[in-house]
């Protein structure tokens, strides 16, 4: 029998909901004069909007990440850019913002067979995944899931770890940002699935998708496949 591993992204994949994004801007452009503050959350909600207006908003990744990129260009200190984003997540985990889990993902992952292990990786801090995992009905999904994961440098070990041993074939990663997610496992030999919401097309997925409903089907075809 072969293997068949599922590792998931959170932000963007099994956690949609970008509402926390705007007020980790605000606090970020607070440490701004008023009219340079003005024009870095104009910069971030012409991105959300799908109309960014800067070169940096312009390669973003995600709403989170055009925060960084924004604070960037701006000179704001990287330590009072995390020191926001973990005071954005800690509010995250205390429920302060609209979020939800993706329609019948539930589902779909309890459909599967009871050998394929599945596990979920994420650079948000750790502490705030479990309450919002439970919030989402996630809760109890995941072999085990990875916080504070340190993507993508630290995707090499957390593929070692999950593999141990194994054929890099048996594993595919499932994820919306190829930098983070999905580029080191194609090095490995691993399968990837990318969800592409921002119209970034990204050629050397094994599939992409706008949204993750769209990759059910697939994810059932492959488990299928691996473990034949």
């Amino acid at each position: 029998m072969n293997d068949a591993i599922l590792l998931f992204d959170y932000d963007g994949t099994v956690r949609l909901g970008w509402e926390h994004a705007a007020h980790y801007a605000r606090l970020v452009a607070s440490e701004l004069e008023s009219d340079d503050r003005k024009a870095f959350l104009d910069a971030h909600t012409a991105f959300v909007a799908g109309k960014p207006t800067t070169g940096s908003t312009f390669d973003a990744f995600d709403p989170d990440n055009a925060v960084r990129r924004l604070a960037g260009d701006y000179g704001i200190d990287d330590k009072v850019r995390q020191a926001a984003y973990e005071d954005t997540r800690a509010l995250m985990a205390e429920g302060q913002f609209n979020v939800w889990a993706p329609a019948g993902l539930r589902e779909m992952i309890w459909g599967l067979p009871r050998q394929v292990e599945i596990y979920l990786a994420t650079n948000a801090p750790a502490e705030s995944l479990e309450p919002v995992l439970d919030r989402l009905g996630l809760d109890g999904l995941f072999d085990k899931v990875i916080g504070d994961a340190n993507k993508p440098d630290g995707m090499p070990e957390i593929l070692d770890d999950l593999l141990d041993g194994r054929d890099p074939s048996s594993l595919l990663s499932i994820g919306d940002i190829p930098r983070n997610d999905l580029a080191p496992a194609v090095d490995y030999g691993c399968a990837t699935a990318y969800i592409d919401h921002f119209g970034r097309p990204w050629p050397a997925a094994d599939v992409s998708v706008s949204t993750i409903e769209e990759l059910y089907p697939f994810i059932h075809r492959w488990v299928t496949e691996r473990l034949a």
